[in-house]
């Protein structure tokens, strides 16, 4: 399985590197960083899986019990007056379970972003043993903080302006047409999510950007591998968003403007790449490096 990954990934990263034999070494690193930090992880998986079940079983004991109501009827306040609801928009659900499921599907997600910090903290000791990071494990903390605050501002911009502004539009766009708009009712929470949380994501990416910065990875690596990371993004989109090329695509032109964006922000407060925000003995060149991707 080793060999079968390492010729894979190999054969990926020759068409972005000069040299083959440089990305087969590459990628062997990858898979031994990779392995030996979910192994140190083996030890703690009882905490982890039991926080992120206790999580998960507050989320959805909250939604289950009137907060899926509560978050609707608030959301239609936001609205703009000239907008009627009970006229023009409506939220139906197919079938009985479907807003169980969606209950289920969003707490689940809640409790895997409230897991995150907490799989960083106990994988810390590996990612310093790898030479991976070069702060104490306290720094987990900060990490969290910073992107945490990143997403709780991204967020209320987003539920108190962007989803409001989203659906009214849509809703006058149906009163001008003299339509009525039905809106399956996960469909309609989705909306809302990816227009609240997903701002949220993007204001993280120049946190993350920053933070990554602080901890060993210089600009000029992040500014050069930009192909490698809207490739990454795409993957990734394609794996959590529905089978859609054109959600695919939407999902990752804002993820890059936001990186695009955070490379701005470096370059300002970098000098151009001549004064990264870490102490300068942390930082390795773009060749020894290992995690420049």
């Amino acid at each position: 399985m080793s060999n079968r990954a390492s010729r894979a990934g190999s054969a990926f990263l020759s068409e972005f590197a000069d040299d083959e034999a440089a990305a087969e070494n590459s990628i062997d690193g990858y898979y031994a960083d990779l392995t030996f930090i979910l192994e140190s992880l083996t030890s703690k998986a009882f905490r982890i899986v039991g926080f992120f079940m206790i999580v998960l079983a507050g989320a959805f004991g909250w939604l289950y019990t009137g907060g899926i109501k509560r978050v609707y009827d608030d959301f239609l306040q936001r609205l703009p007056t000239e907008v009627q609801p009970t006229e023009v928009l409506s939220v139906v659900a197919l079938h009985p379970m479907e807003a169980l499921i969606f209950e289920v599907k969003l707490s689940a997600i809640i409790a895997a972003i409230a897991t995150v910090p907490l799989v960083a903290y106990y994988a810390w000791p590996a990612l310093q043993e790898r030479a991976i990071v070069s702060q104490r494990r306290e720094a987990v903390l900060g990490w969290t903080a910073a992107l945490g605050g990143g997403v709780i501002g991204g967020f209320v911009l987003g539920y108190t302006t962007v989803a409001p502004t989203v659906i009214s539009w849509l809703v006058n766009d149906a009163l001008v047409a003299n339509m009525f708009i039905a809106y399956r009712i996960t469909n309609f929470f989705w909306l809302i999510f990816f227009t609240t949380a997903g701002i949220g994501i993007l204001f993280d990416v120049p946190v993350l950007m920053i933070l990554l910065n602080r901890a060993r990875i210089p600009y000029q690596t992040m500014r050069n591998r930009w192909r490698e990371v809207t490739v990454a993004m795409l993957a990734l989109a394609a794996i959590f968003t529905p089978a859609d090329i054109m959600t695919m695509f939407l999902v990752t032109i804002p993820l890059m403007l936001a990186y695009g964006i955070g490379l701005a922000v470096l370059y300002v407060l970098t000098i151009g790449g001549t004064r990264e925000l870490g102490p300068a003995q942390h930082y390795r060149g773009e060749q020894e490096s290992m995690w420049l991707i």
